[in-house]
């Protein structure tokens, strides 16, 4: 499957889950996870784990505000990006996002993660929106 057909069916997905894919921004206030993916050592692998097995559980997951899958692109001069992969999800606050990760289709995509970064730097970062 080309990267193409990938991402339309990861949207396809995201949308019937009921979760918004538009690149609108979030309403002020609440939280923000970030996940980046650093370089793993076999991309290809990667994503077809990522997109096929991974992003489907986290589809599952109901009642983040909106969450959003980007693959990283090389810089303006050609330089390769910093990470491979970013994803984000909003909430209304961390406990809300406690609660989402603590139902029973947060702790598949939390217990799935090291099934596909092996090799991988992952780095969560929590923010607070303005």
């Amino acid at each position: 499957m080309d990267r193409r057909t990938s991402l339309s069916l990861l949207t396809v997905g995201l949308a019937a889950a009921g979760v918004s894919t538009a690149a609108t921004a979030p309403s002020a206030g609440g939280i923000k996870l970030m996940v980046l993916y650093g370089h793993p050592p076999n991309p290809e692998e990667f994503e077809k784990y990522y997109l096929g097995i991974h992003m489907p559980l986290v589809a599952a997951i109901k009642g983040a505000r909106r969450m959003e899958a980007a693959k990283c692109l090389p810089q303006a001069d050609g330089s390769p990006p910093a990470f491979h992969r970013v994803f984000e999800m909003w909430f209304d606050s961390p406990e809300q996002m406690a609660a989402v990760f603590d139902t029973p289709e947060g702790k598949k995509v939390r217990a799935d993660t090291p099934n596909f970064t092996a090799g991988t730097t992952v780095t969560r970062m929590v923010c607070k929106l303005d």
